[in-house]
């Protein structure tokens, strides 16, 4: 799902490829940016340590695969959330986990132009049966206000079945599209 998306949004403006890198499907990237490196790095360490922290979550469960494309998860939970219509249920919840410098003022009052995260939330939603997701996000310099200070915040997500299954649709006509080329 990665190399989807990753092709998806470079070819949208969304990401600037480095100039060497060819468009594939399946992300097979050999990363030698430092800085990018220590992003990673970072992310893969912030996940780590978080995921326990949150309680009753299970921590990269399994790797999923729907229609021939495989994704993994950050996290995965049975929760208690009150549904659109006002009433309690129990769902499975998907958790995915980010660490950004984005400002967390301007990811805050647009999370729905985070398309890239979006994207991925929804195909994960798709595979796991589930219409709900948690998005839990460092924010490394906050809002970017003096002093600079990381901050977390969460979000959980209730999306329409439409909207699931029409992102699939359109990251499932994406891949076909690119392996006919």
């Amino acid at each position: 799902m990665s190399g989807i998306i990753r092709c998806l949004a470079t070819e949208l403006g969304i990401l600037t490829p480095d100039v060497t890198e060819e468009l594939s499907l399946s992300d097979v990237r050999e990363i030698k940016d430092p800085t990018a490196i220590l992003r990673i790095l970072l992310g893969l360490a912030w996940e780590k340590k978080y995921i326990p922290l949150i309680g009753d979550v299970d921590d990269h469960p399994r790797e999923m695969e729907l229609q021939g494309v495989y994704m993994t998860h950050d996290g995965e939970s049975v929760s208690c959330v009150m549904i659109t219509s006002g009433q309690t249920q129990y769902v499975v919840v998907c958790h995915e986990i980010k660490c950004t410098w984005k400002s967390a003022r301007t990811v805050a009052s647009a999370l729905e132009q985070q398309h890239m995260w979006m994207w991925q939330i929804k195909a994960y939603c798709k595979a796991l049966n589930t219409r709900f997701a948690m998005l839990h996000v460092l924010f490394v310099c906050g809002d970017y206000s003096y002093p600079i200070k990381p901050t977390l915040r969460k979000w959980l997500l209730e999306f329409s079945q439409d909207e699931i299954d029409q992102n699939w649709e359109v990251l499932m006509q994406y891949k076909t599209y690119r392996e006919a080329q």
